[in-house]
């Protein structure tokens, strides 16, 4: 086999590996309430990829989806009843035209924006750290923060991914995951830097 074969059989490796995981993540998503296991499960798969080289799917999701199941189901409550809770305040403002609009629309931004940069980070870091869940939160919160250019990188790659999936819808065939991989690689080397000066706790 030259090095030309051997390229391309790694590409198809991995666009199959991608593939299945989203496939995979996409079914176990149809209960909706299991969005956060699968989730997790997603992203505990792909640090396999980046940290371990273990190219494994089937074997590596289920086993993750159900070891962090219920940390995940936990985590994705807590999550649903905040995304509630900002969902509520925007629709009341949104009902308001007096002066209080304009006020308390600038704070409901920011902390929409601080519960989106925790969320980015989350996910990626459940499935790296064995952490209890207020340290999940805390320390999701402190990295975004921390990292706040790559943030913003993350929030305009999903803002891309949203986008393509928009106008092309077949991309979802394989784009959850893929965006996972990106996502989990950005993350790997806030989690990497953090690990040598053990700020994680």
């Amino acid at each position: 086999m030259n090095i030309i074969d051997s390229k391309f059989y790694g590409v198809i490796d991995k666009l199959s590996n991608l593939f299945i995981l989203n496939l995979f993540w996409l079914l176990s998503c149809i209960p909706i309430i299991t969005i956060a296991p699968a989730t997790s499960a997603m992203y505990s798969v792909v640090r396999q990829w980046k940290v371990n080289e273990d190219n494994s799917v089937v074997r590596n999701y289920f086993h993750y989806f159900k070891e962090n199941f219920k940390q995940s189901i936990s985590i994705g409550a807590i999550v649903a009843v905040l995304l509630s809770i900002l969902f509520f305040n925007f629709f009341y403002l949104n009902q308001d035209a007096t002066f209080m609009k304009i006020v308390m629309t600038v704070p409901l931004l920011l902390v929409s924006f601080l519960f989106l940069a925790t969320f980015f980070y989350i996910f990626p870091l459940i499935s790296h750290y064995r952490l209890p869940i207020k340290a999940a939160l805390r320390n999701s919160l402190l990295l975004s923060m921390m990292n706040i250019h790559i943030t913003i990188l993350i929030l305009a790659m999903f803002g891309l991914c949203s986008v393509i999936l928009f106008y092309i819808p077949f991309t979802g065939i394989i784009l959850f995951s893929t965006a996972a991989l990106l996502h989990y690689s950005l993350c790997h080397k806030v989690f990497a830097r953090m690990d040598e000066t053990k700020i994680l706790s």
